[in-house]
């Protein structure tokens, strides 16, 4: 248990460090206003922290069952967290470009989340949440409506021009924005990827169900991005252009066309997988009632 909680703390760190060092609002001290170096800027801090925190995840789990499997879905989860927040893809995003700042945000709030929890192992993640429901934090993630308008909500909220420019020009609001929606989009999932018995509560139809809805919600925040014919997002009016072929509108449609055709892929993976899923307990459950009949048949 010990390790298990380093582990925990190692995986909380590296959610925080990043965000909290590197993430400069567009009023902060280091706010850039002429084109820089986008090469050098690599996060050799966080990345130093992600891999102390596979070779952990290596060291403890590695006898557990479908260890592989796991391990591949945490190595991704891992290289995804990277590539947003540890590449200069987050400067990009947090000074240069809305359409970047999208990308970062896509592989956080949608490609990351089922990732990290197809990753966690049985032994780790049931004594969380087990205790999460116990006191109730997490109790709510049993109606799967609350975490699937939670997210939603906040996003479509995030993204009004008026809160959004006021929230990333305050490097303090920009840290907790970003904590926020990235555990509600984590929360988002769980009906989908339950970790443990209780919080399963939807069937794989429901579930398809359950993404279509969560498809829609999102809809309204990316058609306003899409198709503004004025840029919304002043906190990147005053920024030095890095592509002459994207001014401010193009580079905000861009964004909004990012975040939906990113939000379809993993949607459309996963309704995929359910509803082979879904065929697949139904032709079984069809065996299973022919060879009952056959076998009271010849009885």
């Amino acid at each position: 248990m010990k390790q298990i909680r380093l582990l925990v703390g190692l995986l909380i760190f590296s959610l925080f460090i990043n965000p909290v060092i590197h993430v400069s609002a567009h009023n902060g001290t280091v706010e850039h206003t002429t084109a820089i170096d986008l090469i050098g800027h690599w996060n050799v801090i966080l990345a130093g922290v992600l891999v102390f925190v596979l070779v952990m995840y290596i060291l403890q789990f590695k006898k557990e069952q479908d260890f592989r499997k796991k391990f591949s879905y945490f190595f991704l989860a891992l290289l995804v967290f990277y590539l947003a927040l540890g590449s200069p893809l987050h400067i990009l995003g947090d000074h240069y470009l809305f359409s970047a700042h999208m990308l970062e945000q896509s592989l956080i709030y949608i490609v990351l989340p089922p990732l990290l929890l197809l990753s966690l192992p049985n032994r780790f993640a049931e004594p969380i949440f087990r205790l999460g429901l116990k006191i109730k934090i997490i109790s709510f993630l049993k109606k799967p409506l609350i975490p699937l308008l939670l997210f939603n909500v906040l996003f479509s909220f995030y993204h009004i021009p008026q809160i959004f420019n006021e929230v990333v020009s305050n490097n303090i609001l920009h840290n907790l924005t970003h904590i926020t929606l990235t555990v509600t989009a984590l929360f988002m999932w769980i009906p989908l990827i339950p970790v443990i018995e209780e919080l399963d509560r939807l069937s794989e139809v429901q579930k398809i169900g359950y993404i279509f809805g969560a498809g829609i919600l999102l809809t309204p925040a990316c058609a306003l991005i899409i198709f503004s014919n004025e840029p919304f997002y002043t906190v990147y009016a005053g920024t030095p252009e890095l592509l002459d072929l994207l001014p401010p509108i193009d580079d905000q449609k861009t964004g909004g066309i990012i975040m939906k055709v990113i939000q379809e892929l993993v949607f459309g993976t996963m309704i995929g997988y359910l509803f082979f899923k879904w065929a697949r307990k139904e032709r079984l459950k069809d065996d299973f009632l022919d060879k009952s009949v056959s076998g009271g048949v010849n009885q």
